[in-house]
């Protein structure tokens, strides 16, 4: 069975199944499972930052919807990742987020290393065929981790003509561009994506 990290109710799938073939990725980009041997501890310390956000983004989510429902709940994904970052990286420097090739917020674009990645992601929708990607950044690496899409987010993030007209009406005021709706349980949503030095700084 592969290992699959779970954190609450959330789960962020890390599966040893790569739909691309490790020749079909861009030049310094490596499937996780692939990846070389000296860069394991790297990768560890992104996960660690990927639980880190995952945990954050889902205590933010479970108390908006609590005290307010969905609609209410809209404004918990619009979390301050940055400071999420700043606060758990200490002296190294680390730099986190999300984004999809399906994106809500266009301030969550992927950056440049991860954007070849991220655009061809969408041939397989399904979370477990995704294991994940590292990118030699010369100093640092960058790191791609699947978001899942579960139940609790179809109130924001599923079929459009199951999501509350009420939420609707907000997503559209916010965000105009929206594109992430429509997914289904198990499906491949987004990316965690982080750049960690390769070294302790």
């Amino acid at each position: 069975m592969r290992p699959i990290l779970r954190t609450g109710g959330l789960a962020l799938i890390l599966v040893a199944t790569a739909v691309q073939a490790q020749s079909d990725l861009p030049s310094g980009t490596w499937a996780i499972a692939k990846a070389p041997a000296e860069w394991r501890a790297t990768i560890a310390h992104a996960d660690l930052v990927v639980v880190s956000l995952h945990d954050a983004l889902r205590r933010e989510l479970t108390h908006a919807l609590a005290q307010g429902g969905p609609a209410f709940a809209i404004q918990a994904c619009h979390i301050d990742v940055a400071g999420l970052t700043g606060r758990m990286r200490g002296p190294a420097r680390i730099l986190a987020g999300r984004t999809s090739d399906r994106l809500r917020n266009p301030a969550n674009a992927p950056p440049a290393w991860a954007a070849p990645v991220v655009a061809t992601s969408g041939v397989s929708r399904l979370a477990r065929d995704h294991d994940g990607f590292v990118v030699d950044l010369d100093r640092s690496l960058g790191v791609l981790r699947p978001i899942l899409h579960q139940r609790m987010c179809d109130s924001c993030h599923g079929p459009a003509d199951r999501i509350d007209p009420a939420v609707r009406a907000k997503l559209a005021v916010r965000y105009p561009g929206d594109r992430a709706t429509g997914f289904v349980e198990g499906q491949l949503r987004g990316w965690f994506w982080v750049e960690v030095p390769k070294r302790p700084e």
